[in-house]
C-alpha cells in the first residue's frame, strides 16, 4: 500500500513540491494506521515484538522522515546562484552525516544484521539510559521499543545523503543523469555465488536479452562485486544439492514479505 501510493504520487502531473507533500501525508496517515493496527493486535511473543519495532514500523516511520527531509529541502532550496544552492545541500548534508555519526554505534549493529541486542532494543521496555544510551529517546513510548524511533531516524538519514549526493551530482552535471553515479553506493551483501546464480537464472529465463558476461559486467559495476571466474562458480553451483538454494531463499523472503504486510 505505501509503495503503491508513493509510485502513484509520482505518476501525477504535479509540481515537485506538491508531490513531497503528498508524500510527507500519505506516510503520516499510513502510520497512523499501522499505529491502531498496533493496539488492535499486539504481537503475542517475543520474537514477534521484535521482528514488528525492527523491521515493519521504520519501514513505515523512516518514509515519513525521509519524505519530511525532502519536502523541507525542496522548501528550503534558494533559487539564486549555483554556489547558494551548492552551500544548501552541503548543509543538508553535514546535518545528516552528523546525526549518522552520533548514533554510529548503534548504526554498525543495524547493518552488520546483529541480533544478539534485539530483545534490549526492539521489544516494548521502558527506556533506561543506562541500556540503551545513545538512543533517541521514544516521543510515543506506548507505540515505540527503545530503539525503533534511532532506526527509522537512522533509515531516512542513509536514504536522505543519497537523495542529497544526488541533488548534488545533477547540480554541477546538469545535463548528465545521475542514476548510475549513484549506484556505485549499492553493494551486493550476499555471497558472489548467490550473485551468479541470481544472474544466470534471470538470463536462463529470457527476461535479461544480451550477452551473459555483459550481464555479469555491468551487475559487477552496479554492486561493487567481482566475480571473478563466474563460469567456474556456475559450474560449481551445478553440483550442489541444491543449485538453486538462493532462488528459493528469495522465493520464501518475498513471500513472507507479501503476507505480512497484508
Amino acid at each position: 500500500m505505501l509503495e503503491q501510493g508513493l509510485i502513484e504520487i509520482d505518476q501525477k502531473n504535479i509540481s515537485t513540491i506538491k508531490r513531497c507533500s503528498e508524500k510527507v501525508e500519505l506516510s503520516q496517515n499510513l502510520s497512523i494506521k499501522l499505529r491502531s493496527l498496533y493496539f488492535e493486535n499486539k504481537p503475542k511473543n517475543t520474537e514477534r515484538e521484535i521482528r514488528f519495532f525492527k523491521e515493519v514500523k521504520p519501514r513505515f516511520y523512516s518514509e515519513l522522515y525521509f519524505q519530511i527531509e525532502v519536502f523541507n529541502y525542496y522548501k528550503g532550496r534558494p533559487k539564486g546562484s549555483m554556489k547558494a544552492k551548492k552551500h544548501h545541500i552541503n548543509f543538508c548534508l553535514d546535518k545528516a552525516s552528523n546525526f549518522i555519526s552520533n548514533h554510529c554505534e548503534f548504526h554498525n549493529y543495524v547493518k552488520l544484521a546483529s541480533t544478539h541486542l534485539d530483545e534490549i532494543y526492539f521489544t516494548n521496555a521502558d527506556f533506561d539510559p543506562k541500556l540503551h544510551g545513545g538512543m533517541e529517546y521514544p516521543s510515543d513510548p506506548l507505540f515505540s521499543s527503545p530503539a525503533d524511533p534511532t532506526l527509522s531516524c537512522l533509515m531516512a538519514a542513509d536514504r536522505y545523503l543519497q537523495f542529497l549526493k544526488n541533488e548534488l551530482f545533477t547540480l554541477k552535471n546538469p545535463t548528465l543523469d545521475p542514476s548510475w553515479e549513484f549506484m556505485k553506493t549499492l553493494d551486493w551483501n550476499g555471497s558472489k555465488t548467490e550473485l551468479v546464480e541470481l544472474i544466470y537464472a534471470v538470463h536462463a529465463s529470457g527476461a535479461l536479452s544480451g550477452e551473459l558476461k555483459d550481464a555479469i559486467r555491468m551487475l559487477e559495476k552496479a554492486f561493487n562485486v567481482d566475480l571473478g571466474n563466474f563460469y567456474r562458480t556456475y559450474t560449481d553451483i551445478k553440483y550442489k544439492k541444491n543449485p538453486t538454494s538462493f532462488l528459493d531463499k528469495l522465493k520464501t523472503s518475498l513471500s513472507e514479505k507479501i503476507k505480512a504486510e497484508t
